[in-house]
């Protein structure tokens, strides 16, 4: 693997609006050192079961990752950078995006989209490719975002939608984690970048962590407890609570809410960092033998997932799941509730059964992302 710690470096930009900028070489720019660039796609927007009846819809795929050093001497004296954008129809990929002619990353499949996205399924369109993970194109090195997961459906009020995957890390050791699966009563969470999202059932799934600790148990007390959120170094993922009103019995936490995942995201001339945990699992429940009480999934802290959301009953549950952190996934949920938004190039949350709330907003995938480290001399 090409070492990008090889250089010293004292200016960094970044993009993370979808658009077209234009990047002016610096007259003082260090000729001895290499730029280096991070180029993201736009994540995939997800879909439901009501809007085509298809039985393999998913979450949208990460947006793809390029890494590349690039000598002073090959760039131009301006650089056509273009942050890709999120398409909110599951029937297309995301944006690429791309700095000059250098390196592009493509962004992920949404969550119906078969088109063969940067040769994935052997380069041939069908129903494998939907919400797979966009490509890094001309990197030093390059890698796919991980692709969301699979969608649940029994009848209308008993579905669920798969989380969107996580782009890649910028270190790029590795592709994105895959969204969980919805299953019964609940939807997935959101992949983050260093573990997947995991699946629903009846509660949703919690939300992928930016860190890889070895086996985790995400052992439950029952049903109604949701999981925490998977943990990152800056800080854990949210915490575990119970959808119970004073029925301490199950869980330990009478209508506990779950917090917001902790950590943070570095970004400095010379590291990118996100250290943020995942969103804990949602939860409504309706059961005559206790109070009504519910709480929709939490967001991810950066490069974490979000949490999907589920429910004990077929009663109807309007709520949300979580929104991805910056390059997680966002969380599945189950019928006529809203999924989660993917962070700058994740994948968008899928519904099990008709998307509630705002047309343009739930499921969708994250714009694109550009960052430039490079050396000024001084």
């Amino acid at each position: 693997m090409t070492n990008f710690k090889s250089y010293l470096y004292n200016c960094v930009e970044i993009f993370q609006l979808s658009g077209s900028y234009t990047w002016t070489k610096p007259t003082d720019l260090d000729g001895g050192k290499p730029i280096l660039v991070h180029v993201w796609g736009a994540g995939g927007s997800g879909n439901d079961y009501y809007s085509g009846s298809d039985s393999n819809w998913r979450g949208g795929g990460g947006g793809g990752l390029a890494v590349k050093l690039i000598t002073p001497a090959s760039l131009g004296g301006t650089e056509t950078i273009t942050v890709g954008a999120y398409d909110y129809s599951s029937n297309l990929p995301g944006g690429t995006s791309s700095f000059g002619s250098h390196c592009s990353a493509t962004g992920g499949n949404g969550g119906v989209c078969s088109t063969s996205n940067a040769g994935s399924n052997g380069g041939t369109n069908g129903i494998a490719n939907y919400g797979v993970g966009g490509l890094g194109i001309g990197g030093d090195i390059n890698r796919r975002g991980g692709q969301g997961g699979t969608g649940y459906y029994s009848t209308y009020d008993n579905a669920g939608g798969g989380g969107g995957g996580s782009a890649p890390a910028p270190y790029g050791a590795r592709d994105g984690f895959n969204g969980g699966n919805g299953s019964t009563y609940a939807g997935g969470g959101g992949g983050g970048i260093g573990g997947i999202g995991r699946s629903g059932s009846y509660s949703g799934g919690s939300g992928g962590g930016s860190m890889r600790s070895g086996p985790v148990s995400y052992s439950r007390s029952s049903s109604y407890t949701p999981e925490p959120g998977g943990n990152g170094l800056f800080g854990p993922g949210s915490c575990s609570g119970t959808t119970y009103v004073c029925y301490v019995t199950y869980g330990g936490s009478a209508g506990r809410n779950p917090s917001r995942a902790g950590g943070d995201f570095l970004l400095s001339p010379n590291e990118i960092y996100l250290g943020g945990g995942g969103g804990t699992a949602g939860q409504y429940n309706d059961l005559p033998s206790s109070p009504r009480a519910m709480h929709n999934g939490s967001p991810g802290g950066p490069g974490g997932g979000g949490g999907g959301t589920g429910k004990y009953t077929t009663t109807g549950f309007y709520g949300c799941a979580g929104d991805g952190g910056l390059l997680g996934g966002g969380g599945g949920c189950s019928d006529y509730a809203s999924p989660g938004k993917g962070g700058n190039a994740g994948g968008g949350g899928s519904a099990g059964y008709y998307m509630n709330g705002d047309p343009t907003q739930p499921g969708r995938g994250g714009d694109g992302l550009v960052v430039i480290q490079y050396a000024r001399l001084v």
